[in-house]
């Protein structure tokens, strides 16, 4: 073997980091551009020209493209990033230095000139990396040298006098590197070399601040009036700069005593209610959220709240008055800094004692023998010195009393647990989670309580065994509530008892939804009730493995239930990702490996799959089979979404025939009931529901006269106006489905009546539902079974060679055609109109057009005026002829009080038609004027300048109601067949 096979080229790019594998695919080619980049903007004789060269943009537009495509996993950049931040920052610092020494010193005349936006591009990167792997973890590759800290600090201030050249890119960058430099382990007096030649701020009064401190606070209050990142790079800088040693005995209280008189003072005018109702100025409210915004990093980074003691008063006001309610972000900011403030004022001890004492007590049950729940020499009844008398575990500091402060932070918190907006709602519940750590277990048991009541107001439980009735609930409380709940649990904080009670109303959340006119709420909710179901897996508490084992039947299927059958396909995944928790952590719930392989997070991501496949083998398993059931007919089956709902009853397709006495003697009843609800979604779910059940279960059912009765019932109580009014199309596509159903699976007709009911069910849904392919599918077992007619019916059976093969739609059009033939005049003329009607639908018109035509030619085609003429006298004008299908389209052309609904689809018909010479012969002979050559191939050329005038009438004309050219149009056509020698009387008289 040669040796330069084996040889290998060290500059080739590598796609592991040492012995790691990553999986920054494009890290060759950004590397590349990122040198490219580097030397480019390093390039000293390029920097007096503004902006970047036009090679440089490109490479920088490639590389940020490549890094947006890693904000879902941008931990895949880690192995890079440093490399990365260094070598831009590197650029960047030699450019603020040079920025920095050009702008404030000018040394000499000589001094090669640097603008101010050379950079932009780099920073626009720079931000990018902060946006997809955050500024916190971007910030620890940046220079954080003394020598750093006055050309920073300067080049952000000259940027700050000079906004319109500058981009914001740049000063949020500069706005966090400064946070960094605020950080030093030096006193920045020592470092302070004088700023005082710094030109005045725009928008800002002229100041005394000469020194670097207080220039420093100046500009970072400056920011903290601006939006988005800069005033997030402001309030970071402004924290960590006042948490120095050097600076929070100092300026800490007059920075929050400013803060504080900012929020007021933005809030003046807005006390009273007129003011509240029209809500703050955009001004006020960037005010506000950068006071709010630089106190809550301040909040988290004091020691003491020794500072705030002058100012507790006047923020608790703030957090518990209510002018921000139309502010969203205000809110939540309070929220955040209501939770920080608390547990500033709370000593940090209790949540270092409940941790130990659940690892203490976790390792005691670990150590002790399998026949024994503790270890030996330990006697069972020995009192536990981390337990009180309620088997909660604590420490002996948590007999600290607790301030009033924090009872009014707690109730803040309980409140904005039930904000309309989520940020605050999810602010408010890591709240909640955190200050209840560091209480007292007791207290932390109380919370617990009254979280969990809040998920009990406004709730009836019904007395005969139904779940809890929520419509009257806010979706807003509940979802508030049960995230504080899954942060609870998460901390354990939550004891045994508690769980008890909490579990079944988290169950209950996991189907929580409620309708609002064409949709529903509630998908948070049950999104927020998996992440409760999460939470309990990982709750550190042992005990909670007792009350897991007792109700994990409950739990495990109606996760199983919710992540087969929910219409959000994030909630079904959030379902899948709670069982798998507790799958993997507790091994109570039954069949968990084989079930979980069935719902995965793949397999229960598409919607049809979850509902059909995955629900039927899950079914397989007995523990799953009712329960699933139960939630399908009691729950989906009667979703808002119509959607939902024909899937729902795809899904019963498959489950139904494993439990067919479940289905039939507890869920059936309930079913034929809801066929005749007033409301739309429930009626039309149970009475696809009830047509499933019939063609699956039938040969069960019809062992049974009770419930043969019920299913051939539910015709019988469909109130008129229900396929009449706003819905129609929906019932009667579901009562041709359940008609299907009963074709198809051999159930005898009730009554002689029947058969005629149900045929006028299909002569409606023609008529009414403008998607009519399944409609005609049903038609089809319905033909196949009964007949349009008991005499047609024995006909086509007797005579095999007359049926008609259902292949397709078109096919099946086809026999829709031949349906046209029944006796009764007014079903074949309700059939009749319904085709047409369909016929103007795209894309099913050309079935119905197809139907009409296959009928015509199905009927006798005289081919002269004499021999047409002598057949209707033969037959006595009531023969079925091509002829009287043009004449029957004239007159749904030519009749008034039809004309809104049928003439533009008779008309559409009626071209078609002519296009496809399906009536070519016919009209030569009906509307010409009798000078045919009897070849069979058409009229002379009187009649063929008349077809040709009816082709440009129903071609050219545009159709719109009451249009005059519609009237003059109607009119051409009256004279047209006025002028016709070729009709007999009986047929003219029809016209």
């Amino acid at each position: 073997m040669s040796s330069d096979i084996l040889a290998v080229d060290p500059q080739a790019p590598s796609d592991d980091i040492g012995s790691a594998p990553t999986f920054f695919k494009e890290h060759g080619e950004f590397l590349e551009l990122l040198e490219q980049v580097s030397q480019s903007a390093g390039n000293r004789a390029s920097w007096s020209t503004d902006g970047s060269p036009s090679e440089e943009r490109s490479a920088l537009r490639s590389m940020a493209c490549v890094l947006e495509l890693y904000q879902e996993q941008p931990t895949c950049l880690d192995p890079y990033l440093e490399r990365i931040v260094t070598r831009l920052m590197a650029v960047i610092q030699d450019y603020v230095s040079a920025y920095h020494s050009y702008a404030t010193h000018r040394l000499d005349d000589s001094s090669d000139p640097v603008s101010i936006g050379r950079m932009s591009g780099i920073f626009d990167l720079l931000y990018t990396l902060c946006k997809v792997r955050g500024y916190k973890v971007i910030m620890r590759f940046f220079p954080h040298g003394v020598v750093d800290v006055e050309p920073v600090f300067g080049s952000l201030w000259l940027h700050s006098s000079q906004l319109a050249k500058s981009t914001w890119t740049a000063r949020y960058i500069l706005l966090i590197w400064l946070s960094l430099l605020a950080m030093i382990p030096f006193d920045i007096d020592s470092i302070d070399s004088g700023v005082s030649s710094l030109p005045a701020l725009d928008a800002m009064a002229e100041s005394n601040e000469t020194s670097l401190v207080g220039k420093w606070i100046e500009l970072g209050m400056f920011y903290l009036h601006r939006p988005a990142c800069e005033m997030e790079g402001a309030a970071v800088m402004l924290s960590r700069l006042l948490s120095r040693k050097d600076t929070a005995r100092i300026l800490q209280p007059g920075f929050i005593e400013w803060a504080v008189d900012s929020i007021n003072n933005a809030t003046k005018g807005s006390q009273d209610v007129s003011a509240r109702s029209s809500g703050l100025t955009v001004a006020s409210v960037l005010k506000i959220n950068g006071a709010l915004r630089v106190l809550c990093h301040l909040f988290a980074a004091m020691d003491t709240v020794d500072a705030l003691r002058p100012q507790m008063a006047s923020l608790i006001e703030l957090f518990q008055s209510d002018v921000f309610e139309n502010h969203s972000v205000t809110r939540k900011l309070v929220t955040k800094a209501t939770q920080r403030l608390a547990m500033l004022v709370l000593p940090p001890v209790s949540a270092t004692s409940i941790a130990r004492s659940h690892v203490r007590k976790s390792v005691r049950e670990n150590l002790a023998p399998k026949d024994q729940t503790v270890p030996p020499g330990m006697s069972p009844d020995a009192p536990d010195n981390d337990s009180d008398e309620h088997g909660c575990e604590y420490g002996a500091s948590d007999s600290a009393e607790i301030s009033e402060e924090i009872e009014l932070f707690i109730g803040v918190l309980l409140q904005k647990l039930q904000d309309k907006d989520t940020i605050v709602r999810w602010s408010a519940a890591k709240g909640i989670g955190r200050v209840s750590e560091r209480l007292p277990l007791p207290l932390a048991q109380e919370i617990v309580g009254a979280t969990a009541e809040i998920l009990k107001e406004q709730t009836l439980t019904p007395s005969d065994g139904k779940p809890v009735d929520v419509s009257m609930t806010s979706e807003f409380a509940w979802h508030g509530s049960l995230l504080a709940l899954a942060e609870l649990s998460r901390k354990g904080l939550i004891s045994p008892q508690a769980l008890e009670n909490i579990v079944p109303w988290v169950v209950r959340g996991l189907s929580y939804e409620i309708q609002r006119g064409d949709y529903s709420v509630g998908s948070n909710v049950r999104d927020a009730a998996c992440y409760v179901m999460w939470a309990f897996a990982r709750m550190p508490n042992p005990d909670s493995r007792r009350v897991f084992s007792k109700m994990c039947a409950q739990m495990s299927t109606a996760l199983v239930s919710v992540a087969v059958f929910d219409r959000e396909p994030n909630v079904r995944r959030a379902a899948s990702a709670a069982f798998q928790e507790h799958v993997g952590r507790h091994s109570l719930f039954p069949h968990g490996i084989s079930v979980l392989q069935v719902v995965d997070f793949f397999s229960v991501g598409n919607m049809r799959n979850a509902f059909v496949v995955a629900s039927r083998k899950i079914a397989e398993f007995e523990e799953y089979r009712e329960p699933l059931l139960h939630h399908l007919c009691t729950n989906t089956i009667y979703h808002w979404d119509a959607k939902t709902r024909e899937l729902a009853a795809a899904a019963l397709f498959e489950l139904a025939p494993l439990a067919a006495e479940y289905v039939s003697e507890r869920l059936l009843a309930e079913i034929v009931s809801n066929t005749v609800s007033p409301f739309l979604a429930v009626r039309h779910g149970a009475i696809i529901a009830a047509g499933v059940i019939a063609e699956t279960l039938a040969s069960h059912l019809l062992k049974d006269d009770k419930l043969t009765k019920m299913i051939l019932s539910v015709t019988d109580g469909i109130p008129a106006r229900y396929l009449e009014d706003f819905g129609a199309s929906l019932t009667l596509g579901a009562l041709t489905a359940f008609i299907g159903s009963l074709s198809r699976s051999g159930w005898s007709m009730p009554n002689s009546g029947a058969q005629q009911k149900y045929f006028d069910f299909f002569v409606q849904a023609f008529t009414t539902c403008r998607e009519a392919d399944d409609i005609v599918v049903n038609f089809e077992a319905f033909v196949d079974a009964y007949g349009v007619s008991a005499q047609q019916h024995n006909d086509i059976k007797a005579d095999n060679t007359s049926r008609i093969i259902w292949t397709d739609a078109e096919s099946a059009y086809s026999r829709l055609a031949l349906a046209l033939s029944v006796s009764d005049e007014g079903l074949r003329q309700k059939l009749f109109e319904g085709l047409v009607v369909t016929g103007s639908a795209m894309p099913l018109g050309r079935y119905a057009v197809s139907a009409v035509a296959n009928y015509v030619e199905t009927l006798s085609l005289p081919s002269t005026a004499s021999d047409m003429h002598q057949e209707f006298d033969a037959e006595g004008g009531s023969g079925r002829s091509v002829d009287s299908i043009v004449a029957e389209l004239t007159r749904l052309l030519l009749t008034d009080r039809r004309t809104s609904k049928l003439i533009n689809p008779a008309l559409i018909v009626t071209d078609q038609l002519i296009e496809q010479g399906s009536l070519y012969a016919t009209s030569s002979e009906i509307f010409g004027a009798g000078d045919g050559d009897g070849d069979g191939d058409g009229a002379g050329a009187g009649s063929e300048d008349r077809i040709a005038e009816i082709d440009a009438l129903l071609t050219e004309t545009e159709w719109v109601r009451d249009d005059d050219r519609v009237k003059e149009a109607r009119a051409r056509l009256v004279s047209l067949v006025k002028a016709a020698t070729a009709l007999p009387s009986e047929n003219a008289n029809m016209v």
